[in-house]
């Protein structure tokens, strides 16, 4: 099972944040040696973006905490 970790952005530059966020995200999965399945964003309306990335569920736990997503789902 999978796991899809949201953070969400909102305001005039929203999408820019998501982005410049998910320049963070990579850079922490690199340094910590995170075995991610996929990063990105999505502009969910012309105010509100997210960047995302997609784990294993055995690393929730520990993500969750370090990183404080805003949402998190389970994905197939």
């Amino acid at each position: 099972m999978k796991a899809k970790l949201v953070w969400i952005f909102s305001g005039e530059g929203a999408l820019k944040i998501a982005e410049h966020h998910l320049i963070h995200l990579r850079e922490y999965s690199n340094r910590e040696k995170v075995d991610v399945i996929e990063f990105g964003i999505e502009e969910q309306t012309e105010f509100i973006a997210i960047a995302f990335m997609i784990v294993n569920k055995d690393l929730v736990n520990d993500l969750r905490l370090r990183l404080k997503p805003h949402k998190g789902f389970l994905v197939e």
